[in-house]
């Protein structure tokens, strides 16, 4: 009896002490945790660093309004103790722009939240079978998950995320929804990124009041976790950006500077809200981000596309070559005229990071690439130009 009562005893201690070290390590860590802040620039700053270097920058930097141009880099200076963003805008939030396929960035970070509550109740994981059963009007979606061979979260994020795929991103506005969408974009303080609509896929405006209609289904098992049809509300949305565009009313919103703040928030959670925080698990968090670094030869059936494909802010003195020192993390946009992209780069080599985001309208069409017939001049040229010289000038800053 008394050994019994020593042992339970002794338990209670140990679960104690435990909890006791994991309270002073918690103190320890905030104390010796890594300050982050930022320094605000000028307009006239980043054009100083722009121009007169190359004569396609300054024919748009010379046009502003006709390009409805918007520049933001914010260059990371890091040492052991301080992390210092240097933040530079031009025509921050200035010009309307058609978001396109920006929204697939944050429609994935919602999707991986409410995935990783899934995943913590039901045991599956991002390679478990899912499959498609449209609520409303949403049937080239269904054809597209369920004529996979083996559809997943893992393959459908991926070919979202890399290859722009607008089904995948179809699947996600069903599995998200604008409701949490729009209320999570509100708690990060990032109201107007606004989602509203699927991209077309048999469905009107009127088919996204409604999401969901979809079931994962673990291996060996009979069990299916199913997402039941969910009415949707657009109501409450606190729109302040782009008033007098009556697109901007009935479709997606992106204000290109608070989607740069969330790619820096990735990985730098605290620099400008406190109190920023993602309901993922830090695997699936790491899954996003290597997503959003990977190429195109990443995916199965991908794999002759070049790697500068969607990444549109890659350096132009990077097009041919393959350095895996450099990761590039990006998500871009193109419709209505409109080319967009914000972009991480992080060369480990040369102690170089920057983000930067770029939007702009354009008059002329060239030859892309044969899957995507066209895009706008100068639009794709002038923003790697942009960015080879905003990385020349922070490798030069980090000696």
């Amino acid at each position: 009896m008394e050994k019994a009562i020593c042992k339970q005893l002794e338990i209670k201690i140990l679960i104690y002490l435990k909890k006791y070290l994991l309270f002073i390590l918690s103190i320890l860590i905030s104390f010796t945790s890594i300050s982050q802040s930022v320094v605000n620039h000028k307009d006239s700053e980043l054009i100083s660093l722009l121009k007169g270097k190359d004569k396609l920058i300054d024919l748009v930097l010379d046009n502003q309004d006709k390009y409805h141009l918007q520049i933001n880099f914010t260059k990371v200076d890091a040492n052991k103790n301080e992390i210092t963003l240097h933040d530079y805008s031009l025509n921050k939030d200035k010009h309307y722009f058609h978001p396109a396929s920006l929204i697939k960035l944050p429609i994935a970070i919602t999707s991986l939240e409410l995935f990783s509550k899934f995943e913590e109740d039901y045991g599956i994981d991002l390679n478990t079978f899912v499959h498609s059963e449209t609520c409303s009007c949403d049937f080239n979606t269904d054809k597209y998950v369920n004529n996979k061979m083996r559809p997943n979260l893992d393959i459908l994020l991926r070919e979202m995320l890399i290859m722009s795929n607008n089904d995948a991103y179809n699947f996600f506005f069903n599995f998200s929804g604008p409701t949490y969408f729009n209320r999570r974009m509100k708690e990060l303080s990032l109201n107007n990124i606004i989602l509203r609509n699927r991209f077309y896929a048999g469905c009107t405006y009127q088919g996204a009041n409604e999401h969901g209609g979809l079931y994962f289904q673990k291996d060996n098992s009979s069990n299916k976790y199913k997402i039941g049809c969910i009415k949707d509300s657009l109501k409450t949305i606190e729109q302040s950006l782009y008033l007098n565009y009556p697109n901007s009313r009935s479709s997606n919103v992106v204000s290109l500077y608070s989607i740069h703040r969330l790619m820096i928030q990735l990985f730098y959670p605290q620099s400008f809200n406190p109190d920023f925080k993602l309901f993922l698990s830090s695997k699936n968090l790491d899954f996003l981000k290597t997503t959003l670094s990977s190429y195109p030869n990443s995916l199965p059936n991908y794999q002759n596309i070049p790697s500068h494909f969607h990444k549109y802010l890659m350096p132009s003195a990077f097009l041919n070559k393959q350095n895996n020192n450099i990761k590039i993390y990006s998500k871009n946009g193109n419709a209505g005229g409109y080319i967009s992209d914000v972009m991480f780069l992080n060369d480990e080599e040369h102690h170089v990071k920057y983000f930067l985001s770029v939007s702009m309208l354009n008059y002329k069409q060239k030859s892309y690439y044969k899957r995507r017939v066209i895009y706008t001049t100068p639009g794709i040229d002038v923003f790697r130009k942009i960015s080879n010289v905003l990385y020349e000038y922070a490798k030069k800053q980090s000696h």
